[in-house]
Formats: structure tokens, sequence, C-alpha cells
């Protein structure tokens, strides 16, 4: 049987040796981690506020 009838994809390589799939989730996981310490606007802070004050008063 060959690859396609396994249901394996093919590896594609880049020239530094990583995978396609690894390089995209190296990437991903980067994007995500510098999203993890952007401070919360303060936009939403108010609202936040804004919405636990209504739902102490019901």
């Amino acid at each position: 049987m060959d690859e396609k009838s396994e249901g394996a994809k093919p590896s594609r390589r880049r020239a530094n040796g990583l995978s396609v799939t690894r390089e995209i989730d190296e990437n991903l996981k980067r994007v995500y981690q510098a999203a993890l310490t952007e401070e919360v606007p303060d936009r939403f802070t108010k609202l936040l506020a804004q919405l636990r004050e209504k739902e102490q008063k019901s």
C-alpha cells in the first residue's frame, strides 16, 4: 500500500529541517504567548465591572 491509501500525509520539510507542521506549531505558540502577556484594555475592565455591579443588584 502507498501512503495515500493508508491516509498518511507525506512529510514536507523546510531547508532548515523543520517540518511545515512543526514550524506552524512553533509560530502559533509564539503568537499566543505574546497575547497572554498583553494587558487587558481599560474598556474591557470597565465593562466587566459594570457587569459585576449589575449581577450584584439582581
